[in-house]
């Protein structure tokens, strides 16, 4: 477990580094009275790079390494694979129907399937966080994000 711990934490470093750097290269300072394009990357970046610090400071000088296994049992495999399937499904459904419908459907399946709330819990949460992110980015900061081959429903595919 000690050897995983070290490995994801020198990757998220050198994810950070990564971010940080290209950040850098499309300006991330303040300008004009407003900030550039990589100024939000920027921080995010570093800010994970000092996670990943930490991470590796513990991994590194804690007394006993982890007695568990990575997957212990059947429990630890179902639920990675869980995360990492329903991650796929809204990868494709963002590429089929759109960002925001795959939002609520990946929300709702989530939700309710894999995080086991009721119907209601994971209705509501479907809706508002799909038609909060639509009011967020397309009302408010005018951002277009990514739109689907097929639309179901028309002013939000």
């Amino acid at each position: 477990m000690r050897r995983a711990e070290i490995l994801t934490a020198l990757g998220f470093i050198a994810f950070a580094i990564a971010i940080v750097v290209q950040a850098r290269s499309v300006g991330s300072g303040w300008s004009v009275g407003q900030p550039q394009p990589g100024f939000l990357p920027f921080w995010l970046g570093l800010l994970l790079g000092i996670c990943g610090v930490i991470v590796l400071g513990q991994a590194l000088l804690g007394e006993k390494p982890s007695l568990h296994a990575f997957f212990d049992g059947r429990t630890g495999l179902a639920s990675v694979l869980k995360v990492s399937v329903s991650g796929i499904g809204m990868l494709v459904l963002i590429y089929l129907v759109g960002f925001y419908t795959a939002t609520m459907v990946y929300v709702f399946a989530y939700t309710r399937f894999v995080g086991r709330h009721t119907w209601f819990v994971a209705v509501a949460l479907s809706l508002v966080i799909s038609f909060g992110s639509f009011y967020a980015f397309e009302r408010v900061l005018a951002i277009l994000l990514p739109r689907g081959m097929y639309t179901i429903i028309p002013f939000f595919g």
